[in-house]
């Protein structure tokens, strides 16, 4: 079944630009098929070359699956995963593309480890994209104007192509505010202006100094942290 779905895009010439994380990538892995009969995924092999990112296809009628790898990655969610979708649906399985060559397995999390299936990636065609990694840096600023304005300023800087970033301030292990959905290109960077809760500001509150840390997390990438002491 895989060959089959390998060679119907054999002579084609695909450069299709995902938006979903924000990486160019050419579009000819196999598609990855669920079974009309529940619950199992269609007869693999199913093949990839490296850089790309597969398409998980769930027929009509067909019950919710996904496909989502067996393995953690850096973010300490599955390495590599689709959205759960309803029959008729088509969902990216991203994270793909960051794989190096090997034998990957997945399931649907649905339906349990009955439901499973093997993602090769050939070593010998394209090319591995790099993964998204990050570094965060709270900004020199004075304890009262964080109070007053009630936003912490946290330099955020992208050392690779980086999507579904998110940041979490605390002191100690009272959380203070966050942010989520920041998208960066490569090698560009940015403040960002973390608003922090009521309950936060409140914490803040009477002191003459305060440390406070950041965890700045990455989808399909390692987490960074920092932490600065304000005054």
């Amino acid at each position: 079944m895989g060959g089959v779905h390998r060679k119907y895009a054999f002579g084609l010439i695909a450069a299709v630009a995902t938006l979903a994380f924000g990486v160019g990538t050419a579009q000819a892995a196999d598609t990855i098929l669920a079974d009309t009969t529940c619950c199992t995924y269609a007869a693999g092999p199913y093949f990839q070359d490296l850089g790309e990112i597969p398409s998980f296809e769930n027929p009509i009628g067909a019950d919710p699956h996904n496909v989502t790898s067996t393995t953690r990655g850096p973010d300490g969610k599955p390495l590599f995963r689709s959205k759960t979708i309803l029959g008729g649906s088509t969902s990216l399985v991203n994270g793909a593309q960051y794989l190096s060559a090997g034998t990957y397995n997945f399931f649907c999390t649905f339906h349990g480890p009955s439901m499973n299936g093997e993602l090769t990636v050939e070593g010998d065609k394209g090319t591995i994209v790099a993964r998204p990694k990050i570094d965060v840096t709270i900004r020199a600023q004075s304890l009262n104007r964080v109070r007053s304005s009630g936003k912490l300023k946290v330099k955020v800087r992208a050392l690779t192509q980086s999507s579904g970033i998110a940041l979490k301030v605390k002191k100690g292990a009272k959380r203070l505010g966050g942010s989520s959905g920041l998208t960066l290109a490569a090698g560009s960077s940015r403040t960002v202006k973390v608003k922090l809760t009521a309950s936060g500001v409140k914490s803040l509150k009477s002191l003459k100094s305060a440390s406070v840390s950041v965890k700045g997390s990455v989808a399909f990438g390692r987490a960074d942290s920092t932490r600065r002491k304000l005054k």
